[in-house]
């Protein structure tokens, strides 16, 4: 298991095991400590975030992938039976209401890919290109 501080390993609720906290302070740190058999997914997820969001810039935020543009769009995060792609509240309401996130555990701005899925190309565009849109067309900025 991954130990980034001296906090106690976060623990799955589900199946009560030790969930990998991965971070970094670079993306090259932070994809350098994603477990070999992720290394792929989270590349997968990493590259169709780029393409969908090419004015973004990859920068580090809490120790996370985040893609700005002048505020963070999106970002990500990978645990050991997940990723969290993080979206704002009110984008990932929109999405849900569309019916789009049918099927997926969500938290306030947070939609978890587990692992034993398909990672969902499709619907991670469209949830990049909503979030740009909601930023651009209508100044919806991260929650702070």
């Amino acid at each position: 298991m991954l130990h980034t501080s001296n906090r106690q390993p976060l623990v799955d609720r589900k199946q009560g095991a030790p969930v990998a906290t991965i971070k970094g302070t670079t993306l090259e740190e932070y994809l350098g400590k994603v477990p070999a058999e992720l290394a792929d997914r989270v590349a997968a997820l990493h590259g169709a975030l780029a393409r969908a969001l090419p004015e973004a810039r990859v920068e580090i935020e809490w120790g996370q992938p985040a893609f700005v543009d002048t505020t963070i769009l999106i970002s990500y995060a990978a645990y050991t039976r997940h990723i969290n792609l993080y979206t704002t509240l009110s984008s990932r309401a929109a999405l849900a209401e569309a019916g789009d996130l049918a099927g997926f555990t969500t938290g306030k701005g947070s939609i978890q890919l587990p692992h034993d899925d398909p990672l969902p190309l499709e619907l991670i565009t469209r949830i990049a290109a909503a979030r740009a849109a909601e930023y651009r067309e209508h100044h919806v900025l991260w929650r702070s």
